[in-house]
Formats: structure tokens, C-alpha cells, sequence
């Protein structure tokens, strides 16, 4: 899958975490607006598919909002690629699941930033059982909490077992990662092309044919 990357910047929308100091967030309506013309430059400039990828669950509406406008507004074909849960689905049944701080949030930053990362000076996990429960709650589709802070989840601010991570397993992570979105990315967008920008007829579906 060919393509040109463009950063997305390090902030985003996290008032969930506020309650820690130093921590700095956008507002809903900051972040909507500097993707949002970020991508419209690209649109302005020959970008006919766009795809957006994201990590941080604190992200996601507003790039909800964000895909619709460049869609409906700069006629680009929008993917939104949920990174966070891909990794999940490849590496949560090895690793604990998709927690704040444990394994599979610590292998992505050991691969990009070993550097960052202190594995001797782990200490004071919440309580797992409570942390799964209260972030399967708010990542159910069907009911959906508005929760204060992380503390909700996680008292002392992060949950799981990152102590088996390694710089190999986290290059690895994001190897395949990679291949699993760049895969599924590729048909999505030969479907999008397919139905015309998502207006399927059936005159046109039997042409493309």
C-alpha cells in the first residue's frame, strides 16, 4: 500500500486525564479543526483517499466528525483506522488485552521509543479485574458512560502487566500492525471506489463487474 504520511501531531483530546498535572489537552472542536484543515490542505493539493489513523480512544469522536466533513465537504474518500483496537484484536488474547499502561500500550512506545520506557520501575498496577470491567463499559457500543477520569479505571492511573514487554515484541506488534491495516485498508478503499464515494446502484455495481 503506497502512500504519503502525514504526522498528526502530539496533543489531542484528553480531559480524561486532566486531574494529572502537566497533562495538556484540545478541546473537541481544536482537534475537529486541525485535522480538519490539515486534510483539506492535502485535498487541495490532488488527495482523493484519506485514511486516519488513531490510537488514543479520547480521539475518536471528534474524528468521527472530522471524516464526515472531509467527506461530504472535499469530496475524499475517509478511512478511519481504530490502531488501538487492531492491536488488540492481533495481540490481546497474549497480552492482557487493551489496557492503560500494560502490555500493548507499553510494546508500542518500546518500538518507537525505547527510550521512554523504564520496565525497572514498575510499580503500583490497579486492580485488573475493575479495570476490564470499567473499560468494557465504556467501549460497549450500546451504553455509553461519560466517566470523570482515568482514576475511574484505574485509581493509580494505569492497569495490566507490561513486565513482558520487549523492544523485539513491540517491533514485531508493529510489523504486523501494519500489515493487517495496510490489508484490510486496501479492500475497503476498492469497495469505497466501487460504489462511487458510497452511492451503490445497481447499474453501476454490474458495470464495475
Amino acid at each position: 500500500m503506497d502512500g504519503l504520511v502525514i504526522p498528526g501531531g502530539p496533543l489531542g483530546v484528553t480531559p480524561f486525564h486532566m486531574p494529572y498535572e502537566a497533562t495538556i489537552t484540545l478541546s473537541h472542536e481544536t482537534y475537529i479543526r486541525v485535522v480538519y484543515e490539515t486534510c483539506q490542505s492535502l485535498a487541495k493539493h490532488g488527495a482523493k483517499q484519506l485514511m486516519l489513523i488513531n490510537w488514543h480512544e479520547g480521539n475518536s469522536s471528534s474524528l468521527a466528525i472530522a471524516a464526515e466533513r472531509l467527506h461530504r465537504e472535499c469530496g475524499l474518500s475517509v478511512l478511519t483506522v481504530q490502531a488501538c483496537y487492531v492491536a488488540a484484536e492481533l495481540y490481546g488474547p497474549t497480552s492482557g488485552g487493551l489496557t492503560h499502561g500494560g502490555e500493548i500500550e507499553t510494546l508500542a512506545i518500546l518500538a518507537a521509543y525505547p527510550e521512554l520506557v523504564h520496565l525497572d520501575r514498575i510499580e503500583g498496577s490497579s486492580d485488573h479485574q475493575h479495570g476490564s470491567k470499567m473499560d468494557k463499559l465504556r467501549r460497549t457500543r450500546s451504553y455509553q458512560p461519560v466517566l470523570t477520569d482515568i482514576r475511574t479505571i484505574a485509581p493509580t492511573g494505569w492497569y495490566g502487566d507490561p513486565s513482558r514487554a520487549t523492544i523485539e515484541k513491540g517491533t514485531q506488534m508493529l510489523e504486523d500492525l501494519g500489515a493487517a491495516i495496510a490489508s484490510e485498508a486496501t479492500e475497503i478503499f476498492s469497495l469505497l471506489e466501487k460504489v462511487n464515494g458510497g452511492i451503490a446502484t445497481l447499474d453501476k455495481m454490474a458495470k464495475k463487474e
